[in-house]
């Protein structure tokens, strides 16, 4: 079994080129859900949908998130009644949201996750990283908010003074997820905001603690191309939390969960801390993205 490790964006990029070159019914994606939100109409768990609509052939590729096509009469109306929704939500995936804040009363996220994917017809495993809210805060000079309301509705444009998990003490890995872990013979840690998607999987103790035992089978893919994040503010939150957007760092943030780290090709950098192996990391194409995701099969000998 494979095993990523994903946020949205690039974690779902790489994705969706592993299922067209790996045997799906033995790949498995452990996704993060800080950036889950109780909203008025459900529950918004953007990171587990965009590898849902993706691996369901249903993204929007112009943006790597939401579904391809959707309306958004109900997001107009309300804006027309003077409603501030800062989320720009479609009316699909807003039916999305309503299902799953309905199943919360009654099943575990896990459970619910299972479902979509049955109904998608979704070969590959997914998993949320747990059942327990964990919630990505973000200290600003403004003061404490949620990450979408820093990333949307502040647009990121804050500066960052730190970051928070709350709830992560007493968060519980989802079993089917560390179950994967345990049966992996390869780790993907994908392309995703190292800090506010892929840290708070690894900051779940169990998943944290099984990982580090299978570092030597663990490849992470850099967010960043010289100093520079490929999408996303990645480099407010590295700073925020005493980070530079270096490699360097990168190794730093990883060290003990991975034995390995691809980077641009382009990249300069030297270390005996750990095996770096470069490559062409920019996914623009699909093509791309098979290629890449190739060479971390190649990587890993599975």
């Amino acid at each position: 079994m494979l095993v990523l490790l994903s946020g949205g964006t690039g974690g779902v990029k790489l994705l969706s080129g592993l299922k067209e070159v790996y045997q799906e019914e033995k790949l498995a994606v452990i996704v993060n859900t800080a950036d889950d939100k109780w909203l008025p109409h459900g529950y918004f768990s953007p990171d587990i949908d965009s590898v849902l609509y993706a691996l369901a052939g249903l993204i929007d590729e112009d943006r790597w998130y939401g579904l391809k096509g959707d309306t958004y009469n109900t997001h107009e109306m309300l804006r027309i009644l003077g409603y501030d929704e800062f989320l720009n939500i479609g009316d699909k995936d807003r039916a999305i949201h309503i299902y799953r804040g309905e199943m919360l009363k009654e099943m575990k996220l896990c459970g619910i996750v299972e479902r979509l994917r049955k109904v998608f017809k979704i070969k590959v495993k997914v998993f949320p990283m747990s059942n327990d809210k964990v919630t990505t805060m973000i200290l600003t000079p403004r003061g404490m908010m949620d990450i979408q309301e820093f990333l949307v509705k502040n647009r990121a444009e804050l500066e960052v003074l730190d970051v928070y998990f709350d709830g992560i003490e007493k968060a519980r890995a989802c079993s089917h997820a560390l179950d994967s872990i345990k049966k992996a013979d390869g780790i993907i840690i994908g392309p995703s905001n190292p800090i506010t998607s892929i840290l708070p999987i690894l900051s779940i103790k169990e998943i944290g603690r099984e990982i580090k035992r299978k570092m030597d089978k663990c490849v992470a893919v850099s967010p960043l191309i010289r100093g520079k994040a490929v999408s996303g503010p990645a480099e407010k939150f590295l700073r925020a939390k005493g980070y530079t957007p270096t490699i360097e760092s990168l190794i730093e943030i990883y060290g003990g969960y991975i034995s390995k780290l691809v980077v641009d090709e382009k990249e300069e950098v030297e270390t005996r801390e750990i095996e770096i192996y470069k490559t062409k990391i920019l996914m623009k194409t699909q093509r791309d993205r098979e290629t890449l995701a190739k060479f971390l099969l190649e990587l890993l000998g599975v």
